[in-house]
């Protein structure tokens, strides 16, 4: 299980941020969204790119912290970018890579909590991965007194959340706001601890 104090706050400098704006520019133009996904324009696509570059970068950053191999998996380069944002780990157990689903989410009115207790992974059964990691962005639009609103995707309210095995989602519904897209049922506060991935990683 997974509660507020287990989720992983990592920041990102000036440059790495950069790298991230530099390759959600290049890979903006060349993604074709799925068809079960809604009618995107360019900047939203451009702002779901960046978050998903950020996500990514976070989480290899947190492993190498951690002491652990952790590279992206994608080809930056390519004209033909990889629709998820994967990472390759090395498996502590047999010295194998295992490539490692890296999902991004922007929550509009709920908190850590909140977060843990409503929301689910972002990922269809068949995009899943032996470990899939999922990564929230969550704004404040209706602050408490004397606090600021937030309006858009932060580093400061960013966090990795959790992660899932590929055997621990069994059950899939579907979602309720894009026609023919599927969800886990299983809440994030169900999944694992971003600590405990550390002993089954080299």
């Amino acid at each position: 299980m997974i509660s507020k104090d287990d989720v992983v706050y990592i920041e990102l400098t000036k440059l790495e941020l950069d790298a991230c704006i530099d390759t959600a520019k290049h890979i903006s133009g060349h993604v074709v969204d799925r068809k079960d996904l809604h009618a995107r324009d360019d900047l939203e696509r451009f702002i779901n790119v960046l978050m998903g570059e950020v996500a990514e970068q976070m989480v290899i950053k947190w492993l190498k912290e951690q002491g652990k191999f952790a590279e992206s998996a994608v080809d930056k380069t390519s004209n033909k970018p990889d629709v998820g944002h994967d990472v390759k780990v090395i498996n502590s157990a047999n010295g194998a890579e295992i490539l490692c689903s890296v999902k991004s989410s922007l929550s509009y009115k709920l908190d850590v909590e909140g977060i843990l207790s409503i929301c689910k992974i972002a990922s269809k059964e068949s995009e899943l991965k032996d470990i899939n990691i999922q990564v929230y962005f969550w704004l404040t639009t209706n602050p408490k007194k004397n606090e600021s609103r937030l309006t858009v995707p932060s580093l400061r309210q960013a966090a990795i959340i959790g992660w899932f095995g590929r055997n621990d989602l069994l059950k899939f519904a579907a979602y309720n706001h894009e026609e023919g897209r599927e969800a886990p049922i299983e809440t994030l506060n169900g999944g694992r601890t971003m600590a405990s991935l550390l002993g089954r990683l080299s």
